[in-house]
């Protein structure tokens, strides 16, 4: 549980921390996709796969 600064439980505030640090779906969707096509071929991915999305510039790791 996430705790303000004072250390007290400040569940509001830590969903809303978990939710701004979650990726959008669609990346999460390419990234699982890239690993099954990975196994497809009889590969595995060892390393962070990053995407940036062009329209907003924001990276993804």
């Amino acid at each position: 549980m996430y705790k303000n600064h004072e250390g007290y439980p400040d569940p509001t505030q830590g969903d809303a921390i978990r939710r701004a640090d979650r990726q959008p779906e669609n990346v999460e969707n390419a990234i699982r996709r890239m690993k099954i096509i990975a196994a497809w071929h009889g590969l595995e991915v060892i390393g962070r796969i990053w995407l940036r999305d062009p329209e907003t510039g924001r990276e993804y790791r």
